[in-house]
């Protein structure tokens, strides 16, 4: 853009060399969150705050510097040209120092801007952010509070009574009220995608097609330990009406190749689901299209449904395969229908990707064992085995709160205690036994037929074996 002095940018910082932190779920993490990738995920929830500020009439961009593969230096380049007033970074927990130190570097050179921050993290602990450089945190829910925010410190307001906002006071961290939930999110515009429209997102699952992400939904009812989607979004589910939902897919089908609905749950409204596909069908709004579920809130009727309305890969939070493990991580669920619905799923022509945890505190050898195995019974097309990590926000890190807050390491690819070596190896140990059976490869070979996945899963499998392939476990 050739625009001089706007109002805010948003920002997704560099990465370390080699480090990506919008990975594919599936096959990016497989190969590592330290192995160079290309899988990146757009950046809706920047995207949502751009739109609402424009719709008020504020000046915008958004710049996703790890997929434009944007160094620091040419990132800081672009801020000296768009002359931004206000900076917004929405940083994970693991590259909170990597983008605070960014954001410090900008503001060494360019200090006349303001530093703005949200995300979940910041949200439960934002004196990270503040004490970090950041000049303010936006806690929770983000969209009207940044807005309110961005009003008062361009227009001069009382920052003071903006609710859900932090900020340093002589060396005191200050918490405003924290603002109300929105009650009808079909009121919230849909995210402005038109500002990252010249960077590809394509998971290697798309078929090499042009791919984005939306939701349909906000909040989480399960209190499972291991979730901080209730500390951010709130326990109480909020749906969008199907005739939003339908509005933006509209907007969407004629610009994108794949869609991945991000929900945490998106299965869970067994009627919104089925009118949705239904609406899809008759309005000729199909796309290829992923989501991520639970494998108790999904029933035959509803699979066959989403499989004819574009439904071709589900991402199952599995688990674990001990039930004493389900339970310690409060997962609500029984492990006795796992199987029984992964094969129900295949039955309906969808993929699978099943998600484990090892290292959940108390877990047995044996159990991690029990784990692996039920991997290879369930024989989805993609698995991905992570590290149990306590994120801010959850019931988990209550528990692990005296431990030093190394948080490059909360990427569920490495453990933060004094097993990290064991897990990790168990880690490499899980890939390895699932990613090079025989039966699995000449699977996947006779599936990916398009030439660019092709590639993509050849590279993706270096990348396994050079990570994994010569780390054992005794």
């Amino acid at each position: 853009n050739n625009v001089h002095g706007i109002d805010v940018l948003l920002i997704v910082p560099p990465q370390p060399k080699g480090f990506s932190v919008q990975v594919d779920a599936v096959l990016a993490r497989c190969a590592g969150v330290y192995s160079k990738t290309d899988y990146h995920i757009p950046p809706l929830g920047l995207c949502y705050i751009a739109s609402v500020l424009r719709d008020a009439g504020f000046s915008v961009d958004v710049i996703d510097c790890p997929a434009g593969s944007i160094s620091s230096n040419r990132a800081k380049e672009i801020v000296k040209i768009l002359k931004p007033k206000i900076v917004i970074i929405s940083p994970g927990t693991s590259v909170l120092p990597n983008d605070l130190e960014f954001i410090r570097g900008l503001k060494k050179h360019f200090g006349e801007f303001t530093t703005v921050g949200c995300g979940t993290h910041l949200t439960v602990l934002p004196e990270d952010g503040l004490s970090g450089g950041l000049d303010y945190v936006v806690r929770g829910e983000p969209e009207i509070t940044t807005l309110n925010l961005v009003r008062a410190l361009i227009n001069g307001g009382d920052v003071s009574q903006v609710m859900g906002v932090s900020y340093l006071k002589s060396g005191r961290v200050i918490n405003n009220i924290k603002r109300p939930l929105v009650d009808d999110i079909d009121e919230i515009p849909f995210p402005a995608r038109d500002l990252i429209k010249y960077y590809h997102y394509e998971p290697p699952y798309s078929g090499g097609g042009r791919f984005t992400i939306m939701t349909i939904s906000r909040g989480c009812p399960y209190p499972c330990t291991y979730c901080s989607t209730g500390a951010y979004y709130g326990k109480t589910v909020r749906y969008r009406s199907v005739g939003n939902i339908i509005a933006e897919m509209r907007e969407i089908k004629g610009e994108f190749d794949v869609l991945g609905f991000w929900d945490d749950t998106f299965t869970l409204n067994k009627s919104l689901v089925m009118e949705l596909m239904r609406r899809m069908v008759e309005e000729n709004l199909t796309i290829p299209f992923l989501c991520m579920s639970r494998i108790d809130t999904v029933d035959e009727e509803m699979l066959y449904a989403m499989r004819r309305a574009g439904c071709r890969l589900i991402l199952y939070g599995v688990e674990a395969a001990s039930q004493r493990v389900l339970n310690i991580l409060n997962k609500k669920i029984s492990v006795d229908g796992v199987e029984d619905v992964f094969n129900m799923t295949k039955r309906a022509g969808i993929e699978t990707a099943a998600f484990f945890m090892i290292g959940t505190p108390g877990e047995t050898k044996g159990e991690v064992i029990e784990t692996i195995e039920l991997a290879h019974r369930l024989d989805p097309d993609y698995v991905s085995f992570n590290i149990t990590t306590p994120y801010p926000g959850t019931e988990l890190y209550k528990s692990y709160k005296p431990l030093l807050r190394r948080w490059e390491s909360f990427d569920a690819c490495h453990s933060i205690d004094e097993n990290g070596a064991i897990l990790e190896e168990y880690i490499g140990r899980a890939y390895r036994s699932f990613y090079f059976r025989l039966n699995y490869i000449l699977k996947r070979l006779f599936k990916t037929r398009n030439r660019t996945n092709m590639l993509l899963l050849f590279r993706t499998g270096f990348d396994v074996m050079k990570r994994y392939m010569f780390r054992g476990v005794s």
